[in-house]
């Protein structure tokens, strides 16, 4: 069976919430603002083949005479699933990402990858489009929003002399901004920590246990986590490792460093990933690739050249035979390209090649304005982050600010000297004794992942004891967005329905490598 999955964006990238159609019948509701929030699972007909409910939380699980806030809840019944059937939740990316635009998305791949017997449910976590506690630390302000852009990405850690030391201090800019919004506007608009998401998925279990008549006491979590889902993932096993009935982890981030804001083993394989480029662009031959050469190190040499020239060298865009804005094409908006790709490296190294081609031949525009697109537009993944490595954090300097830009830059050519501003680093511990989980974790990975290495899978996995490893040959972020094997998906149902694969079996690759862009 040929399974596909695509746009990992939706997987860790916030994205705009949904809002209703007056054009649709009554009874079906189009946007979670007119359901009317519960502390039981109520669900509501939704978006033509859904459910949804707003369950309330307290918002201080510890705390609660601070009240409550609500998570938006969606529902997806599979073809052959029944009330007793379990509910495998689909946890999303970012911090930010949107559970409720990941099902709507991919509504129909669900039941291929998983089996139909299942019900798929997915969430946005607090803080994120239509849960609660979001916080605008601009509200009102986009100018001031533009200006802080401005002063804050100042693109590669070492395109000026300047660049890193003028992210640190611009990020108290955005500090105090927050700040200020969080006493004005939401008054526990840092109440969005994982494991308060974490007690929420605890929450939402034992809801739905009552639901259907089963001991609160007694749920137990089915889960796909992916990215920075597999921290809300692991997060959930330290701190409820008896609830845990079915757990996979894919894409796995390194929870511990995660937590301490220090995400430098992060760069591990991008480098492999771009070599990956040069040789998959190689073997599938000119007419396939627009940027191929006759090895793999002539297109790899190409490729640093093209990043020399434009570290000594910005190009200006006048943007007069497009009628575009004019710009100012530079060295982070080359490195912003390269990062961007090795998200989706299937689908997007053919469209690198292109550009790459075009840059070599002096035609520079498509890279105009590269970089602007990774300017902070939405709050939620930089305060969630904030909030979790409150305690932690080990970038609290500007030494060991530049230390951490030093050693990225140093374990990567390629992507090094730009992810400590791509990750936004601004100023529930996962250490202490291992956890053994009711049933054992499944922790997947690429063999290549450029943004969340194996050795990370291979680290959490070291944690959690009787959990196993399943690798996928392929490069880029996250298994299911690589077009994994039916190996893969054969392990992942089997595990579901009870069958612990052994560890460390390597999938091996079942798509063509390079695809021509202009079919």
């Amino acid at each position: 069976m040929n399974r596909l999955v695509n746009a990992v964006i939706f997987f860790i990238l916030p994205v705009w919430g949904c809002r209703a159609d007056s054009s649709h019948a009554p009874e079906m509701v189009y946007g979670f603002d007119i359901i009317q929030p519960s502390a039981n699972l109520t669900w509501t007909p939704c978006f033509d083949n859904f459910t949804c409910s707003r369950m309330e939380v307290p918002v201080d699980h510890s705390n609660r005479s601070l009240g409550t806030t609500s998570i938006a809840f969606i529902k997806l019944t599979g073809k052959n699933a029944t009330v007793d059937s379990p509910s495998i939740v689909l946890i999303p990316g970012g911090p930010g990402g949107s559970g409720v635009e990941l099902v709507l998305t991919y509504r129909e791949m669900a039941g291929q990858i998983f089996g139909e017997q299942y019900n798929f449910v997915s969430f946005d976590p607090r803080g994120v489009n239509n849960s609660g506690l979001r916080l605008d630390c601009y509200a009102g302000h986009p100018e001031a929003r533009l200006a802080f852009n401005r002063l804050y990405s100042t693109g590669a850690a070492n395109s000026s002399s300047t660049s890193v030391v003028e992210q640190y201090y611009s990020s108290s800019i955005y500090g105090e901004w927050c700040n200020d919004a969080a006493e004005d506007a939401s008054p526990h608009g840092y109440y969005v920590t994982t494991p308060a998401v974490a007690h929420d998925l605890l929450t939402f279990i034992e809801a739905e246990a009552r639901l259907v008549g089963r001991s609160p006491s007694d749920a137990k979590l089915w889960c796909y986590g992916i990215s920075y889902g597999t921290v809300i993932g692991t997060t959930f096993a330290s701190m409820f490792p008896d609830r845990v009935e079915r757990m996979i982890l894919d894409g796995v981030l390194d929870a511990e460093q995660y937590y301490e804001n220090d995400w430098r083993d992060i760069v591990d394989q991008m480098d492999e990933a771009m070599e990956e480029f040069s040789r998959l662009c190689h073997s599938a031959g000119p007419e396939a690739c627009s940027f191929w050469g006759p090895t793999p190190a002539n297109i790899t040499a190409r490729i640093d050249s093209i990043i020399h020239q434009l570290q000594s060298h910005p190009v200006p865009v006048s943007g007069i035979p497009t009628r575009d804005l004019p710009a100012l094409v530079t060295y982070s908006d080359l490195k912003a390209l390269f990062l961007n790709t090795l998200y989706l490296p299937r689908a997007l190294f053919p469209v690198m090649a292109d550009i790459l081609h075009q840059v070599e031949r002096g035609d520079v525009s498509a890279l105009a304005g590269m970089w602007e697109r990774y300017y902070i537009t939405s709050d939620a993944r930089l305060l969630i982050q904030c909030a979790d490595s409150y305690r932690r954090n080990r970038l609290t300097t500007i030494e060991e600010f530049q230390s951490y830009a030093e050693a990225t830059t140093s374990a990567s050519k390629y992507i090094g000297d730009i992810y400590p501003i791509f990750i936004g680093t601004l100023l529930y511990p996962m250490s202490g004794p291992q956890r053994t989980t009711f049933f054992p974790i499944l922790f997947t990975s690429n063999s290549i992942d450029p943004l969340t290495p194996l050795r990370s899978a291979r680290k959490m996995s070291s944690r959690f004891p009787g959990s196993v490893l399943l690798v996928q040959e392929a490069v880029g972020h996250v298994v299911i967005n690589q077009g994994a094997s039916d190996c893969y998906f054969g392990h992942v149902q089997a595990y579901l329905q009870g069958t612990i694969p052994q560890s460390n079996i390597t999938c091996s690759q079942q798509y063509i490598p390079f695809i021509d862009s202009s079919i």
